[in-house]
Protein backbone atom coordinates (compact mmCIF):
# COMPACT_ATOMS: atom_id res chain seq x y z
CA UNK A 1 0.00 0.00 0.00
CA UNK A 2 1.28 3.42 -0.89
CA UNK A 3 1.44 5.62 2.19
CA UNK A 4 3.16 8.99 2.17
CA UNK A 5 5.32 10.01 5.09
CA UNK A 6 2.99 12.98 5.65
CA UNK A 7 0.08 10.53 6.09
CA UNK A 8 1.82 8.36 8.68
CA UNK A 9 0.15 9.88 11.76
CA UNK A 10 -3.30 9.62 10.20
CA UNK A 11 -2.71 6.00 9.16
CA UNK A 12 -1.48 5.06 12.64
CA UNK A 13 -4.52 6.69 14.25
CA UNK A 14 -6.89 4.99 11.82
CA UNK A 15 -5.40 1.54 12.48
CA UNK A 16 -5.38 2.13 16.25
CA UNK A 17 -9.08 3.08 16.17
CA UNK A 18 -9.99 0.07 14.03
CA UNK A 19 -8.12 -2.35 16.28
CA UNK A 20 -9.61 -0.89 19.46
CA UNK A 21 -13.23 -0.72 18.31
CA UNK A 22 -13.57 -4.03 16.49
CA UNK A 23 -12.31 -7.34 17.86
CA UNK A 24 -12.44 -8.87 14.37
CA UNK A 25 -10.58 -6.13 12.44
CA UNK A 26 -9.16 -6.60 9.84
CA UNK A 27 -11.24 -9.73 9.31
CA UNK A 28 -14.82 -8.46 9.73
CA UNK A 29 -16.07 -10.24 6.65
CA UNK A 30 -14.84 -13.54 8.10
CA UNK A 31 -17.75 -14.58 10.32
CA UNK A 32 -15.99 -17.64 11.65
CA UNK A 33 -14.60 -17.84 15.15
CA UNK A 34 -11.14 -17.72 13.59
CA UNK A 35 -11.59 -13.99 12.91
CA UNK A 36 -10.92 -13.11 16.55
CA UNK A 37 -7.78 -15.24 16.58
CA UNK A 38 -6.59 -13.58 13.38
CA UNK A 39 -7.39 -10.21 14.96
CA UNK A 40 -5.09 -11.04 17.87
CA UNK A 41 -2.30 -11.91 15.45
CA UNK A 42 -2.80 -8.63 13.60
CA UNK A 43 -2.91 -6.74 16.91
CA UNK A 44 0.32 -8.37 18.12
CA UNK A 45 2.01 -7.57 14.81
CA UNK A 46 0.79 -3.97 15.09
CA UNK A 47 2.15 -3.65 18.62
CA UNK A 48 5.54 -4.87 17.41
CA UNK A 49 5.50 -2.35 14.55
CA UNK A 50 7.86 0.54 15.29
CA UNK A 51 5.53 3.02 13.59
CA UNK A 52 8.06 4.06 10.99
CA UNK A 53 6.77 4.47 7.45
CA UNK A 54 8.36 1.28 6.14
CA UNK A 55 6.98 -0.97 8.87
CA UNK A 56 3.51 0.61 8.73
CA UNK A 57 3.41 0.02 4.96
CA UNK A 58 4.50 -3.59 5.49
CA UNK A 59 1.82 -4.12 8.16
CA UNK A 60 -0.86 -2.67 5.86
CA UNK A 61 0.29 -4.83 2.95
CA UNK A 62 0.20 -7.95 5.10
CA UNK A 63 -2.98 -7.38 7.09
CA UNK A 64 -5.35 -5.15 5.12
CA UNK A 65 -7.45 -6.66 2.37
CA UNK A 66 -8.65 -4.57 -0.60
CA UNK A 67 -11.77 -3.44 1.24
CA UNK A 68 -9.88 -2.12 4.27
CA UNK A 69 -7.13 -0.63 2.11
CA UNK A 70 -9.88 1.23 0.26
CA UNK A 71 -11.44 2.42 3.54
CA UNK A 72 -8.04 3.65 4.72
CA UNK A 73 -7.47 5.46 1.42
CA UNK A 74 -10.91 7.09 1.71
CA UNK A 75 -10.13 8.17 5.25
CA UNK A 76 -6.82 9.68 4.09
CA UNK A 77 -8.58 11.50 1.25
CA UNK A 78 -11.21 12.86 3.65
CA UNK A 79 -8.51 14.04 6.03
CA UNK A 80 -6.60 15.77 3.24
CA UNK A 81 -9.77 17.39 1.94
CA UNK A 82 -10.40 18.86 5.37
CA UNK A 83 -6.96 19.99 6.44
CA UNK A 84 -7.30 22.40 9.29
CA UNK A 85 -7.10 26.07 8.55
CA UNK A 86 -6.71 26.57 12.27
CA UNK A 87 -5.35 24.42 15.04
CA UNK A 88 -7.84 23.09 17.56
CA UNK A 89 -6.54 21.69 20.82
CA UNK A 90 -8.47 18.78 22.30
CA UNK A 91 -7.93 16.56 25.27
CA UNK A 92 -6.76 13.07 24.38
CA UNK A 93 -10.13 11.65 25.44
CA UNK A 94 -12.02 14.16 23.27
CA UNK A 95 -9.74 13.36 20.33
CA UNK A 96 -10.33 9.62 20.65
CA UNK A 97 -14.10 10.11 20.90
CA UNK A 98 -14.13 12.41 17.87
CA UNK A 99 -12.05 10.00 15.78
CA UNK A 100 -14.18 7.04 16.83
CA UNK A 101 -17.49 8.76 16.04
CA UNK A 102 -16.18 10.12 12.73
CA UNK A 103 -15.02 6.66 11.76
CA UNK A 104 -18.41 5.13 12.58
CA UNK A 105 -20.04 7.70 10.29
CA UNK A 106 -17.31 7.21 7.64
CA UNK A 107 -16.47 10.92 7.84
CA UNK A 108 -13.39 12.92 8.66
CA UNK A 109 -13.45 14.54 12.11
CA UNK A 110 -14.01 17.94 10.46
CA UNK A 111 -16.91 16.60 8.40
CA UNK A 112 -18.49 15.13 11.54
CA UNK A 113 -18.25 18.42 13.43
CA UNK A 114 -19.68 20.40 10.51
CA UNK A 115 -22.50 17.87 9.99
CA UNK A 116 -23.34 17.83 13.69
CA UNK A 117 -23.43 21.57 14.19
CA UNK A 118 -25.10 22.28 10.84
CA UNK A 119 -28.02 20.05 11.79
CA UNK A 120 -28.34 21.79 15.17
CA UNK A 121 -28.39 25.28 13.68
CA UNK A 122 -31.38 24.72 11.40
Amino acid sequence: MKIKKSDLTTVIQWIDVQLSKDDKFPFDQDTSSKASKKHLKALKAWRKCSRNIKEVREWCDEWLDKEYASKLTTSLDNTKAHKADHTLKLTLEAHHLLISLADKEDLSPSQLIVAHFSSHND
